[in-house]
Order: C-alpha cells, then sequence, then structure tokens
C-alpha cells in the first residue's frame, strides 16, 4: 500500500522526541511528537481489507505531502480520542457553540494518573540516555540496496551491532522480563536479538539514504534465522511480535503516542520496517502484542518481573555496608499459614535501619479505564502487606525477622528503625481508590532513580535508608500545566475542539469572541 509507505516515511521524518525542553500540553500533560501514527496505520490497514496489496515505495506523485498531512489529522484525531477519555473520567467537561466549534475545559485541579506516569517514564528514559551516551550513526551516504538484497552482507555489521546494542541499553525501561522467560515460543534473549540486528539494518539502511521499502518476510525471516543461527521457526515468531498488520493495528493504537510499529506489514507476505519504530520504543511495542496474542503465558510468566526488578533495587545498595536479600520472604501466622510477604529487604549495618520493599511489576500506558483501575487495585493492596508486616513485627520483632535473613549479621547488629517502601515499576500514585499507608512511603521506580541522580546509595552517607524515606514520601513533582496555557486548537476536519486550561480561561475566551448562548453537554 503506497499509503502505508507514505505514512512511514512522515513518521521517519519526525524527531525521535521533543527532548527536555518538551511543552506542556493540556491533553496529554506534555506534548507528545507522535501521538498518531498507530492510528494512521490502523485506518490505513482497515481501509485495505483482507488482502493487502503490494505497491511502490516511490515517494512522488504527491504521496509524502500527503503522508505528513494524514499523519498530522491522525494525531489530531488520537487528541479528541483522549479529550473524549478525560469527559469520561471528569477531568474535562465540554460544550458547543454552535457552529461546529467545541469547548473543552479541565475541570478538576487533580492531574490524570496518566500524566505523571508518562512524565516518570519520560525521565526513566532520558536518563538512560544519558547514561548510555548518544546511539545514533552518521556515515556516509552508500549505494541503496535492492528491496530485496540480504540485509546484513556489509562489512560494517560489527559497526552497527555496536550502535543496535547501545539503542537496546536505552530501551531498558520497556522490558521489564528477564532474558530467559520465554513468552511466545521465544525467549526474552531472542527477540532482544532480532531487535538488535532489525537496528543495525535499518540505522544502515537510514545512512545510505534509502526510504522505507517493503521486503520479503520470509527472506528476512531467514536473513534473521541465519545471523543468529536459531530455527526460522523461532524468528518468524520473533518477527510477527513485532509487526503491526490489520489485526492487532486497533489494540496498538488504542494510546497515543506509545509505541510506535517497528514493521508493518504491507501486503501478504512484505514487510517494511520504520526507523522511527525500531529506535523508540520497539520493546515496548514486543511487550504490548506479546500481552495481546499470548495473554495467559505473558501473565504466567509475570512473576519473574519481580526479580528483575529486586537486582534493579539492590544495585543502588550494592556497597558492603548494605545486606540485601536475594529473594522475598514470607511471613507466617501462629498457625503456619502465609500473613504477608516481603519482595526485597535491605539492612544498613552502619546505622542499624532496616527497609522492606513491597514491589508492583505491571505494564505501562493501561489500554483502558478499566486496566487502570486493575493496575490502582493492585498497588492499593500493598495496604494490606503494609499493614501485615507491622503486625507481625510488632509481635515478633525487627531482629528475629533479621536472623532469619542472615544469621550472622543478626549476632553482631540490632535493629534500629524499620522503614517500608511501596514502589511500582511505572505507576503508584493514583487520585481515587483508598487511601495509601502513609505509614510506607510510596513511589514508581524512575521516581526514585531521579531522587537519588540515578546514582547507587554512597558509603558515606550518613542515614541513606532514612533520608530517602522522607524525601520519597515527600516527593511531590509538579505535572500541572501552567495556568496561564492558552487555548489548545484541534481542527477536526470541517469541525474544531478548543481546548482550555480551566473553567475561568474559558469563559475568558467566552467574553472575548462569543456573544450569543452555549448548549452545555453531559
Amino acid at each position: 500500500e503506497a499509503a502505508i509507505l507514505a505514512v512511514l516515511r512522515a513518521r521517519d521524518r519526525l524527531p525521535r522526541s521533543l527532548g527536555s525542553g518538551t511543552p506542556a500540553d493540556l491533553v496529554t500533560g506534555r506534548r507528545l511528537a507522535d501521538p498518531g501514527g498507530n492510528k494512521a496505520f490502523q485506518l490505513c490497514l482497515e481501509s485495505t481489507g483482507d488482502a493487502p496489496r503490494a505497491a511502490p515505495a516511490s515517494s512522488g506523485d504527491g504521496w509524502d505531502d500527503w503522508g505528513e498531512h494524514f499523519l498530522r489529522d491522525c494525531g489530531h484525531l488520537a487528541e479528541a480520542e483522549q479529550v473524549l477519555a478525560h469527559l469520561e473520567t471528569g477531568f474535562m467537561r465540554i460544550a458547543e457553540d454552535g457552529d461546529g466549534t467545541f469547548h473543552a475545559w479541565v475541570a478538576t485541579k487533580r492531574a490524570p494518573v496518566t500524566w505523571r506516569e508518562r512524565a516518570d517514564i519520560d525521565w526513566w528514559a532520558a536518563w538512560l540516555a544519558r547514561r548510555h551516551g548518544a546511539a545514533s550513526l552518521v556515515e556516509p551516504a552508500a549505494p541503496a540496496a535492492r528491496p530485496d538484497q540480504a540485509c546484513g552482507d556489509s562489512g560494517d555489521d560489527a559497526t552497527y551491532r555496536r550502535s543496535a546494542d547501545a539503542h537496546l541499553d536505552r530501551m531498558a525501561y520497556q522490558l521489564g522480563y528477564p532474558p530467559g522467560a520465554m513468552i511466545g515460543g521465544c525467549t526474552v534473549q531472542t527477540y532482544r536479538d532480532v531487535v538488535a540486528l532489525l537496528i543495525g539494518w535499518v540505522l544502515r539502511a537510514r545512512d545510505r539514504g534509502e526510504a522505507a521499502t517493503p521486503r520479503s518476510e520470509s527472506a528476512m525471516v531467514a536473513e534473521i534465522a541465519s545471523a543468529l543461527a536459531i530455527d526460522p521457526a523461532v524468528a518468524g515468531r520473533a518477527v510477527a511480535a513485532l509487526t503491526l498488520d490489520q489485526e492487532n493495528a486497533a489494540h496498538h493504537a488504542a494510546v497515543p503516542g506509545v509505541a510506535a510499529a517497528p514493521l508493518v506489514r504491507v501486503a501478504p507476505d512484505r514487510l517494511a520496517w520504520s526507523v522511527h519504530g525500531l529506535t523508540t520504543e520497539p520493546l515496548l511495542f514486543l511487550t504490548r502484542e506479546l500481552r495481546r496474542r499470548d495473554a495467559t503465558e505473558y501473565h504466567n510468566a509475570a512473576f519473574l518481573r519481580e526479580d528483575v526488578f529486586r537486582r534493579d533495587l539492590y544495585a543502588l545498595f550494592a556497597d558492603k555496608r548494605f545486606m540485601t536479600n536475594p529473594g522475598g520472604v514470607k511471613l507466617r501466622r501462629e498457625g503456619g499459614d502465609v500473613r504477608t510477604d516481603i519482595d526485597a529487604i535491605v539492612f544498613d549495618r552502619k546505622t542499624g535501619t532496616l527497609a522492606f520493599f513491597e514491589l508492583k511489576s505491571q505494564d505501562p500506558f493501561a489500554r483502558s479505564a478499566a486496566e487502570l483501575a486493575r493496575q490502582r487495585d493492585n498497588i492499593l493492596y500493598a495496604n494490606r502487606q503494609v499493614s501485615g508486616v507491622l503486625a507481625w513485627l510488632k509481635a515478633h520483632g525487627a531482629d528475629e525477622l533479621l536472623a532469619r535473613i542472615d544469621a550472622r549479621t543478626a549476632r553482631t547488629f540490632q535493629v534500629q528503625k524499620v522503614y517500608l517502601f511501596v514502589l511500582g515499576r511505572y505507576l503508584a500514585h493514583f487520585n481515587d481508590g483508598p487511601p495509601p499507608d502513609r505509614r510506607a512511603a510510596w513511589g514508581t521506580w524512575p521516581q526514585l532513580l531521579r531522587l537519588l541522580d540515578g546514582q547507587p546509595v554512597r558509603a558515606t552517607d550518613a542515614n541513606s535508608i532514612a533520608s530517602l524515606f522522607t524525601r520519597l514520601a515527600n516527593d511531590a513533582p509538579v505535572i500541572w500545566p501552567p495556568s496561564d496555557l492558552p487555548p489548545r486548537e484541534i481542527a477536526l476536519g470541517a469541525d474544531r475542539l478548543v481546548i482550555h486550561a480551566s473553567w475561568g480561561a474559558y469563559q475568558g475566551w467566552i467574553r472575548a469572541d462569543v456573544s450569543f448562548g452555549l448548549t452545555p453537554r453531559p
């Protein structure tokens, strides 16, 4: 489909991100570089019927201009759908002025949970980018290869593979499963290897000036299998999990600006890759697709994410003054049944401070309000866990627990103070549901990293656990757009949607521009 290729080219011309100067936005909290890319592909794929047709890769005949305009219009559509979601939650209200213009305004001071989630994840991604440096290559242009030419026959494969590995290092926030986890017939390591190979190929194609071009799926799978020395069937499953097609397009278009497609099907045996999709959030696309197509296996392996989370946490307490427990600990009642468990434990020998962590690994960017509510309930279940831990400690004492973890340490040190933490991998703060138990400090993993400047706790810190508890409990980053933010206008065909920062801002607009009555809408 020429339309799909035009959208791919337009998307690949987008900036990688809007950077640290990302402007505030009344719809999404932070302006998105590509809110409607997956929506554009959804509409293109759904319009092709059951058998997409092969099309030339030419960028002529006005296709590039069409692709840019269509991508922009789909971005507006995705943002309008987000406004509808805000209306359902009560975050916004709306009115119509009678001439095809709709006015929406922010109706509460409680920012959507997803705004803070996106801000946290953006910080994490930016921190990883700084930590691993620039991952792009700028190579002299070379003659473009034929569309069906083997992708991995260049002598500079090693150079591009190193660049691909750097990209993967920057994507660590996207995939929470360990390398050996098996989902959808492949290990996570195999998926990572396939993504790295594709990134290397697409970077070389970009540096040669090659535009998005359909490629034979069977040839691509064979080349991947040969390059990685894996079964072609395994390579095929990995490629399928990275591909946007008619079947899964609506699923991936549900949330604006999340996980651009790495590969897009343009014909029954033809795929086109995306520089933008492969170098931004391909592993996040992968996790969302694995959850869609292999839901049972995906969720059965979810417990493995706790081990990854725990290792990341313990890396912050690597100094020898700290003792950590390699796994979780079950706390039992007198009758022997499990009362609750503790996911991670850190003991500071220097201060006698014992820290307990409840770790909650969820999927980022919920696709619906119902999914977000389930994530909220999962996080807030930690209230019961906090109460259970404190009740057990009251009955048995912290020193007994320390002895269970490390008898040698318990013979030398005593617990002086206990602190409880609840950490969500991506989400921890909600506007509804029961309030979190404030005897614990609640936060997200990127929030914790931000408070520590992404650095391990130093051996010279006086009482690092107590300090971290206080800082996390009191941390309240400002994610609300400025009250004087000008109205945001979204064109929707002949109609338009204007978003205002508040009811007062909306009334100011009305006094300035409208002199006749309004018809409020629920």
